[in-house]
C-alpha cells in the first residue's frame, strides 16, 4: 500500500466527489477509480458504498481518512525535515486564487519545470478566504490570495504584484464620463464576499451613486465583460481582467489614484516551509 492512494482517498473525502478529486490531483476518473478498488483490495475493507450514484464512502472509509490525514503529515514532516538545503523538492500543495490562475499559473508552472526540477506541485484555486484557511490549517503550503483585509498572525507574505482598477463601460455610455456612469448606469459588481469584490465594495462607498442605483452582482468576471461590452452597465475590476476579455467597444476610466489589488504569497509563519517561501516566491516572479 501506498500514500499515494491515502492521499487520494483524503482529496475525495475533501472534495466529495471523484471527479473533482480526480481533477485536482492531475488524473484521470478510471485511474482514480483503480486506485480506490487497489486500496480496498489492501485493506480488505469497502471504503465506498458502490451501490449509489454517485459512490458514498462508508462509515470505515471515514475512519480510514480520519487516521491517514496525521500519517501524511508526519511523512511530509519527513520529507521536509530530510531536505539539507532550502531549495524546493518533493511535493507541495499549492493554491491559486481564482481570478489570478489564469495570469499566473501557467508563468509558474514553466518556472517551476526549468528552475525547480525535483519539486512537484499539487495546484488547486478557489477564494482567497479559504486558500488562507486551508494555509493555516495545513491543507496547503503556500496560496497566491487577494490582500484585502490584511493577514492573519499565522501567516507571511510577500508580495507578488500590484495591479490598478479600472472603471469599464461601453464606449457609448463614456460621453458623460465617470459621474454620468455612476448617476444612470447599472454597476456590475464581482462577488463582495472575496478579496477583489471587497476592494470593490470599498470603492464604491467612496463614490456618489444615487441612493436607488441599480447593482447587479456576478460571480464571473468574463460574464461581467460580456455584459459591459453589450452596453448593459459598467464595473470596476483590476486592468489586467478588463484587458484580458475587454473588446474593442469597451473604454476604461481610471479608478482614484492608489486604488489597487495587491496579489501575494502566504505561507505559514512556523515549520518546516517557511525557509522555503523564498525559493517559492523567486518562481511566481
Amino acid at each position: 500500500m501506498h500514500t499515494r492512494s491515502l492521499r487520494s482517498l483524503v482529496k475525495i473525502a475533501q472534495v466529495g466527489s471523484f471527479t473533482e478529486a480526480a481533477d485536482q490531483l492531475g488524473m484521470t476518473l478510471s485511474a482514480i477509480s483503480m486506485q480506490m478498488k487497489a486500496l480496498e483490495e489492501a485493506l480488505g475493507v469497502a471504503l465506498f458504498d458502490r451501490s449509489v450514484r454517485p459512490p458514498r464512502m462508508t462509515p470505515i472509509g471515514r475512519a480510514v481518512v480520519e487516521e491517514s490525514v496525521p500519517l501524511l503529515h508526519h511523512e511530509d514532516r519527513l520529507n521536509e525535515i530530510c531536505r539539507t538545503d532550502d531549495g524546493l523538492a518533493g511535493k507541495y500543495r499549492l493554491g491559486f486564487v481564482t481570478t489570478a490562475a489564469v495570469r499566473l499559473l501557467p508563468a509558474f508552472l514553466l518556472a517551476a519545470k526549468r528552475d525547480a526540477a525535483r519539486a512537484e506541485f499539487e495546484i488547486e484555486t478557489g477564494l482567497s478566504a479559504a486558500l488562507q484557511n486551508k494555509v493555516i490549517t495545513g491543507q496547503l503550503d503556500a496560496a497566491v490570495i487577494t490582500d484585502a483585509d490584511g493577514l492573519p498572525s499565522q501567516l507571511s507574505s510577500s508580495l507578488l504584484r500590484r495591479e490598478p482598477f479600472v472603471f469599464a463601460a461601453h464606449k457609448r455610455l463614456l460621453e458623460n464620463g465617470l459621474p454620468g456612469l455612476l448617476e444612470n448606469e447599472c454597476f456590475l459588481h464581482f462577488m463582495p464576499d472575496t478579496g477583489i469584490g471587497k476592494l470593490i465594495a470599498d470603492a464604491m462607498q467612496d463614490q456618489a451613486r444615487p441612493a436607488k442605483a441599480e447593482t447587479i452582482v456576478l460571480d464571473n468576471l468574463e460574464a461581467i465583460m460580456e455584459c459591459v461590452a453589450d452596453g448593459l452597465g459598467y464595473t470596476l475590476l483590476p486592468l489586467p481582467d478588463v484587458e484580458r476579455y475587454r473588446s474593442e467597444d469597451v473604454g476604461i476610466l481610471p479608478a482614484p489614484e492608489s486604488f489597487e489589488r495587491k496579489l501575494v504569497l502566504v505561507t505559514a509563519r512556523t515549520g518546516a516551509f517557511a525557509r522555503r517561501a523564498a525559493a517559492l516566491t523567486s518562481l511566481m516572479t
